[in-house]
């Protein structure tokens, strides 16, 4: 085949001998020319990242920096347009190294690292381009910045004060005083007074008859530090009081109803910090993760919480929580044990069986590692309490591996057992002859029904290997069930939550009700006070690896060795990024401290023992090398590698010989 250009005949380019060619003068040291063979191909496919980095790698080595700049940049462009985001990362990496002043790749990396999930990265991005952009005079596209910022990381103060300047200066009143205003609050609840007095001077500078400022400041001045009325609703003022405990958890439960839950877990945690096991936080706590979907976390707390009031003998409590966490994961083998459980106290063996059969289902359809008999602990429970012995032969008939009707399920009955109950806070007391049931009249007071199972975003579960109905930390349920406390809310028994105490939170009727809860829109990104995605950080690792940029690899690699999923391989490139800079010793050292790491074993401890053979001969150490393969010695090439190894080590006894 070939082309017909302009009356002549153009023969189709032969890749391999272009490459081959490129190669050859660039081990010569003649880079210009082997440009020239690289943009042969670049001609071909233009669209080809992978040419266009060879190429300004070629470039560098001659010290033509811009053509390097532009090279990378194409590479980037290119690697984006095919969906590469890691290889495009790593393209602009390769440009702020050459020329630290091309600010705008800033913005580029910060649109990379949002979609890959690094918020922290992307953030920092952003507010490096967000400055230089500033400097330049050019507040527009500062502002677009900021708002970015304040989308991933809503609790970014320095952003929001910036975004709020930024409008002012542009004219855009409407979303200055909605910033400050959201500003002031935020620092109110912080108890930064001072700056919360700041943002509500501005607010009243925009907007001279904002009540909600001119009500601040006028409390600010006698000394109150910001009592301030809030509208919740046409008929209903909350009085809040940054300082006062019912002031700032209705101020929590504002921003959980509006979906401000970064803002409302900051105020819980400094709550918890100054009182530890405060039973009304802890709840709230638990229920702003569950509403979040951070279903795990929610998952030890509840069964903290469930299991606290069951001791304490207050079962309708301790039945409205775990009623609450079933609504939105039903399949909870934890929970549903411990419900099992609230029933044997309630002297009400039936039901007590109906939940622990549940709970046998979905074990034999979703085994725990390591705990695969457990659905005959189980079984036994059931056997001795259940009053129906059709229900104890079906079971028995599928644990045996019997065909059993799908109508039959044991999930499908009791459906009522898991309605939208009634939820109480922690250390309200229940009435004399108070029954355990979810259908009763809802009281006043900072309560609510559970959140219907539509108005909570259910995250699916992480690809960690975790089966439904897993433990926290991996703890199997029966172990969690035992344990019953959680060290996120008790530190030692005297911090222990108090279920006998008489007070009471209280708020406003209407404040609380969330049985029309809206559904919080869904972010595709994590917040920032989220665990690390470890798998993004060490993809990334590998990218930058890959395109020579070894420093930032090795601080993708630290991040991602966190994750025990990603630990072993995590520092085996760590020490491969070692060895590409030369630095053996670190290299060496590197890969003998995993091999000495309890997690490192199998197949993976044969393939990084054969890196370290490898090291030790670059670094000529041949005894060293000769004993580590000599530990694998069927692994890949190793029996050639000895040999060789044995006669270097020979020949160089002998040519050592003194003379006769």
């Amino acid at each position: 085949m070939f082309t017909v250009l302009r009356g002549r005949c153009v023969l189709p380019l032969d890749r391999g001998k272009v490459l081959q060619q490129a190669q050859l003068l660039a081990s010569r040291g003649q880079y210009e020319h082997a440009v020239g063979e690289w943009k042969k191909l670049a001609a071909e496919a233009p669209h080809d990242g992978s040419i266009h980095n060879s190429i300004g790698d070629l470039h560098l080595k001659h010290n033509a920096i811009a053509d390097a700049v532009a090279s990378f940049l194409k590479a980037a462009e290119a690697f984006r347009e095919e969906g590469a985001t890691l290889k495009a990362i790593a393209a602009y990496k390769k440009v702020l190294k050459c020329d630290p002043t091309k600010y705008e790749v800033h913005q580029h990396l910060g649109d990379l690292n949002a979609e890959r999930g690094l918020v922290s990265s992307a953030v920092q991005d952003y507010l490096t381009a967000a400055k230089h952009f500033l400097k330049a005079r050019k507040p527009k596209e500062a502002l677009a910045l900021y708002r970015k910022i304040v989308k991933l990381d809503p609790s970014n103060l320095n952003a929001q004060q910036c975004i709020a300047e930024l409008c002012l200066q542009d004219n855009q009143q409407e979303e200055a005083t909605r910033v400050y205003l959201q500003l002031a609050r935020e620092r109110s609840a912080q108890g930064r007074h001072g700056e919360a007095k700041e943002a509500y001077q501005a607010v009243l500078n925009i907007d001279p008859q904002n009540s909600e400022a001119a009500q601040y400041l006028e409390s600010f001045k006698g000394g109150k530090f910001g009592l301030i009325t809030l509208q919740q609703s046409k008929d209903t003022e909350v009085l809040l009081r940054p300082s006062d405990p019912l002031g700032q958890l209705a101020e929590v439960v504002r921003r959980m109803d509006e979906g401000q839950y970064d803002g409302a877990e900051a105020i819980l945690n400094q709550m918890l910090s100054r009182d530890p096991g405060n039973p009304q936080v802890c709840q709230l706590l638990a229920r702003l993760h569950l509403q979040r979907g951070d279903l795990q976390v929610a998952l030890g707390e509840y069964r903290f919480l469930a299991g606290a009031a069951l001791r304490a003998q207050d079962f309708r409590l301790a039945e409205s929580l775990i009623t609450e966490f079933l609504s939105q994961q039903p399949d909870s083998v934890p929970l549903l044990e411990l419900y099992g459980e609230l029933y044997e106290e309630q002297h009400d063996p039936a039901s007590a069986a109906l939940q622990y059969a549940k709970a046998i289902e979905l074990l034999l359809a979703h085994p725990e590692p390591g705990m695969e008999g457990y659905h005959e602990e189980l079984f036994e429970k059931v056997r001795s309490l259940s009053p129906d012995t059709e229900l104890v032969e079906r079971l028995a008939a599928k644990i045996q591996g019997e065909a059993v009707p799908t109508q039959n399920s044991v999930a499908a009955q009791g459906e009522s057992a898991i309605g939208h109950g009634e939820v109480r806070l922690l250390g309200e007391k229940p009435e004399k002859n108070e029954k355990s049931s979810v259908s009763e009249e809802k009281p006043d007071g900072l309560q609510s029904e559970s959140v219907p199972a539509s108005s909570v975003p259910v995250q699916v579960a992480s690809s960690g290997g975790e089966s439904r109905g897993a433990g926290v930390n991996g703890a199997c349920p029966a172990e969690e069930t035992r344990r019953s406390r959680s060290d996120l809310f008790a530190k030692n028994e005297s911090e222990r939550t108090d279920f006998t105490t008489n007070t009471v939170l209280t708020a406003p009727r209407g404040l609380c009700d969330r049985t029309e809860h809206p559904t919080p829109a869904a972010s595709p990104l994590p917040s920032p006070s989220s665990v690390p995605d470890y798998e993004a950080h060490f993809l990334l690792g590998i990218a930058y690896k890959n395109m020579g940029l070894y420093p930032e690899a090795r601080e993708e690699f630290t991040v991602s060795r966190q994750a025990t999923k990603y630990y072993l391989d995590a520092c085996l490139m760590t020490a491969l990024c070692f060895k590409e800079e030369g630095r053996l010793a670190e290299a060496i050292r590197e890969l003998e401290t995993l091999l000495a790491d309890s997690r490192c074993r199998g197949t993976k401890a044969q393939a990084i023992r054969y890196e370290l053979a490898l090291l030790y001969e670059a670094d000529a150490q041949w005894e060293k090398a000769t004993t580590t393969f000599e530990a694998i010695a069927s692994f890949h090439d190793v029996p050639e590698r000895l040999a060789a190894l044995k006669r270097r080590i020979t020949s160089a006894g002998e040519n050592h010989l003194p003379a006769a």
